[in-house]
Order: structure tokens, then C-alpha cells, then sequence
């Protein structure tokens, strides 16, 4: 099947910098507290012979999987980007071969700001990948990043200082 992309946009009157700290750096202590009846857990794993970064995702029997794990090729703080490859779990191994995924949040003029992801997944050639499956990712992610939003926008102190 090959390559199959889609995208998730979230326009926000939260500051970039405050959306990247709390939903990209800090989301392992503060996403499992918002949406516990969907991510039970994240752990930031630094592996000790390469000093590569994985972060692995623990879901709720909810999901239709228990658990992911990415591999983080890019966590940029000054320019707030994120790319990381899902390289186990989830549909890895059942439809899929590969995940690719880069968070970019982009300041806006007002003050807030834009946080996009663009996110693509390599279907094993006999698989037939439909809108369907590709909606499971989207509204995850979407609920994931939106409930961070909201939680910023209602604590205007949080992840404000430096």
C-alpha cells in the first residue's frame, strides 16, 4: 500500500512555548493526568550505550493496543520540533512497517500559536488501509493535544515560567 499521511491542526491562544513544554517535554508527567482514561502512562527512556531518546506510551483497554514506542530523532526547544519514528506496538507489525511523526508549533502573531502534526504510516503492501483506520490516529493525537490546550488555557501559570 505504501505511505499513508495525514495531518492534525490545532490553532491556540496558548504561546508556543508554553505548548511545547507542556505537550512535547513534560508530557510524560502531565498528559497520563489529563486523559487517564485513555494513556495510563509515558515513559522518556534514554538508552545508555547509544544516548538515544524513546518514549514509550501505555494505553487504557480502551485502545485497541497496550502500548507504543518511538524512537525521538529531533526534540528542538528552541524552534519547538518534534519528530519521532513509532518503532513497536500499536498496529507495528499487524499494518504497518514504519511510522513517521513530526510536531511542529509555530507562534502566531497574536500570541498563540499552531501546533500541527504530520504524521505517515507505510502499510504493508497487502494491507488496504481505509480513512477508518487512519481516524484512530488523528483523534488520538487531537484529543491528546487539545486536552493539553484546554488545560494551559484554564492555568495561564502553568509552564510559564522559563
Amino acid at each position: 500500500m505504501g505511505w499513508k499521511r495525514f495531518e492534525v491542526e490545532i490553532v491556540s491562544t496558548v504561546s508556543a512555548s508554553r505548548m511545547f513544554k507542556a505537550a512535547i517535554v513534560d508530557s510524560h508527567n502531565l498528559v497520563p493526568k489529563l486523559i487517564p482514561h485513555i494513556i495510563t502512562g509515558i515513559k522518556m527512556i534514554r538508552d545508555d550505550t547509544t544516548g538515544r531518546l524513546f518514549k514509550r506510551t501505555e494505553f487504557s483497554n480502551l485502545i485497541p493496543f497496550s502500548y507504543t514506542l518511538d524512537r525521538v530523532d529531533v526534540l528542538d526547544e528552541k524552534n519547538y520540533v518534534f519528530n519521532y519514528w513509532l518503532i513497536e506496538g500499536g498496529r507495528m507489525g499487524k499494518m504497518y512497517d514504519a511510522g513517521d511523526f513530526e510536531v511542529r508549533i509555530t507562534p502566531t502573531s497574536n500570541g498563540g500559536c499552531v501546533l500541527k502534526v504530520d504524521g505517515a504510516y507505510h502499510a504493508y503492501e497487502d494491507v488496504v488501509v481505509t480513512e477508518d483506520d487512519m481516524k484512530v490516529g488523528k483523534l488520538g493525537l487531537s484529543a491528546m493535544y487539545s486536552a493539553v490546550e484546554a488545560y494551559l488555557a484554564a492555568n495561564p501559570e502553568a509552564y510559564a515560567s522559563a
